[in-house]
């Protein structure tokens, strides 16, 4: 390993560590307050417990407060990982000791070891080793507990069991994947920052007070046409002097051999055919601009196309130059910056992936509240095109024309997959249940609206002001009600329920309708059509219903592509 790769590497190391220790305040503060928050849900499920339990989540908020003071210790420090790591697997003992009391392997408190795994795994920056070392140690202690809390297992807590471990191996591979990921892209991003600062700094020490060192040998060599010609070759970067019509009279060496021109070609023909067409026009109203009102050129970047067809990436600056007979001519200093706007790429298609990563980790996360439903197939991906189609589709009318932006159509189409993101804090027994739900049962239900938008917000306070997580708060609260008022939760009606959550009611019911589930059959296309059509003005906003039947074949398309996949 070489000297340099060392010191990029500790750099790399020390700026992670900076960057874990910020996290895990706030990991640690959100712990406090989403650990005490949660005494809500047992006061509402499990009113008798609610003591005990308030104790055990009190203890474990005493412990991150005594965790928070002993990183204030400098030589705390170098063990934040292991203080970070004992408090999530003394949360997982709480949460599981909760769980104790409240069935074992049948309680759904095991969701709370879930969140938190994927809410501290998405706050700090860990590998992918260390996320998955983090997830099945917690998943561990919830086993042991539980295990060691009573009598061997039954059959049927077995197969609670088995379910548990089904959703915890599902959050440690996906968490474990993006933090993979992300410290990989997060690696290249800092080496592509690394090489930036190191070709600026190169290219500034290379380039330093050139124009001033120009002018001046051009004052003192002003009489001697010879020695004002070996200054500009002598210069490695690119310098050409034109005429009032922005003809080259004169070039260094360098600006020849860069462009592949015979000297004598090169000369008495315009600067512009040497750049790229879409820059022409530009350049050249900077050089006119330059020559007549003697507003100097400042870092102008354009391409430039060598004889050879080899197109590079310059930075022009130039002023005017007065010559002895009386003449304003126009003197440039070219600087190739290829490997530099290369770099510049490098780090945004970075971006870019860091992107790409995030939205794959929000569909992934959604699609576990999906698979604890009944529902099953793409449902997701079918949810994601009718939200695109039918707010493409208003967006062509004059109603929604300002409303239903690019920006508007591409977060509906990420956020639309939260809709349902709330139903992981359901019991299964409800939300499995293949038959009619009680009025109990069903007023239980309707907390998933709720649950989800409370979930989105603390993630959009953590993220900072993010499209469309704001947009999946709209719609995982508002999904549910009705154009008519009569929905829930909370009975809007008309234009008080968000656009979005309007659009995704529809999209939903369709995709509901024309879905086998295990209570009903799967209608067709055209049984599902009919009850829209009947619900406009009731369930649904008529503008959006008219929308689905101009782009009707669409969905029907879609519907049939899923289900020959």
């Amino acid at each position: 390993m070489t000297a340099s790769t060392r010191a990029d590497l500790a750099g790399f190391d020390s700026e992670l560590h900076a960057l874990f220790h910020q996290r895990t305040h706030l990991s640690l503060w959100l712990g406090m307050v989403f650990f005490l928050f949660f005494s809500l849900l047992d006061l509402a499920v499990c009113r008798e417990y609610f003591v005990l339990f308030f104790l055990f989540r009190l203890g474990f908020v005493l412990l991150l407060l005594s965790i928070l003071y002993l990183l204030r210790l400098p030589a705390a420090g170098r063990y934040v990982r292991h203080l970070v790591f004992l408090a999530l697997l003394l949360g997982s003992g709480a949460i599981s000791l909760m769980a104790t009391y409240l069935g074992g392997f049948t309680s759904d408190y095991y969701v709370g070891i879930l969140l938190m795994m994927a809410g501290s795994i998405a706050v700090l920056p860990l590998t992918g080793l260390e996320a998955a070392l983090v997830g099945f140690s917690m998943y561990g202690v919830y086993m042991l507990i539980l295990l060691a809390a009573g009598p061997r297992p039954q059959s049927r807590e077995l197969a609670y069991a088995v379910n548990d471990s089904f959703f915890f191996f599902a959050v440690i591979a996906v968490t474990t994947i993006q933090c993979f990921d992300d410290m990989r892209v997060r690696r290249n991003t800092f080496r592509a920052k690394e090489n930036l600062k190191s070709a600026r700094r190169e290219l500034t020490g290379y380039t330093n007070n050139l124009e001033e060192l120009v002018h001046l040998r051009m004052e003192e060599l002003e009489e001697s046409d010879l020695r004002f010609k070996d200054l500009y070759d002598n210069i490695l970067d690119l310098v050409v002097l034109l005429d009032a019509h922005g003809i080259v009279r004169m070039a260094n060496r360098r600006f020849v051999e860069v462009f592949d021109w015979d000297p004598h070609r090169l000369l008495d023909r315009p600067l512009v055919q040497l750049v790229a067409p879409g820059d022409r026009d530009r350049l050249q109203k900077a050089l006119l601009g330059l020559l007549q009102q003697g507003e100097d050129i400042r870092d102008r970047q354009v391409q430039m196309v060598t004889e050879a067809g080899r197109v590079i990436d310059v930075e022009i600056s130039g002023n005017r130059v007065d010559m002895r007979d009386g003449r304003s001519w126009c003197q440039l200093v070219i600087r190739d910056i290829t490997a530099t706007k290369k770099m510049e790429r490098d780090v945004l298609a970075s971006n870019h992936l860091i992107d790409t990563s995030r939205r794959a980790a929000i569909l992934g996360l959604a699609k576990l509240a999906e698979y604890r439903d009944c529902e099953t197939g793409a449902h997701l991906e079918r949810m994601r095109e009718y939200t695109r189609i039918l707010a493409s589709e208003l967006a062509l009318g004059p109603a929604f024309a300002r409303i239903i932006t690019d920006g508007f159509v591409e977060d509906i189409y990420i956020s639309s997959v939260l809709h349902d993101i709330g139903k992981v804090g359901i019991p299964d027994s409800i939300l499995l249940k293949p038959g009619p739900l009680t009025s109990e049962e069903f007023e239980q239900m309707k907390l998933h609206c709720e649950f989800g938008a409370a979930v989105l917000a603390e993630a959009e306070q953590e993220a900072g002001h993010v499209s469309f997580l704001a947009m999946g708060q709209e719609i995982a609260m508002y999904h549910h009600e009705k154009w008519d008022g009569s929905g829930y939760p909370r009975g809007l009606a008309r234009d008080a329920i968000p656009l979005s959550a309007r659009i995704v009611a529809l999209a939903d019911v369709y995709d509901a309708l024309t879905s086998r589930r295990c209570y009903k059959p799967a209608f067709n296309h055209e049984t599902s059509r009919d009850l829209i059509i009947r619900e406009g003005g009731r369930h649904f906003d008529p503008e959006i219903v008219n929308a689905f039947l101009v782009r009707e074949q669409e969905f029907k398309r879609i519907r049939m592509e899923s289900l020959l996949n």
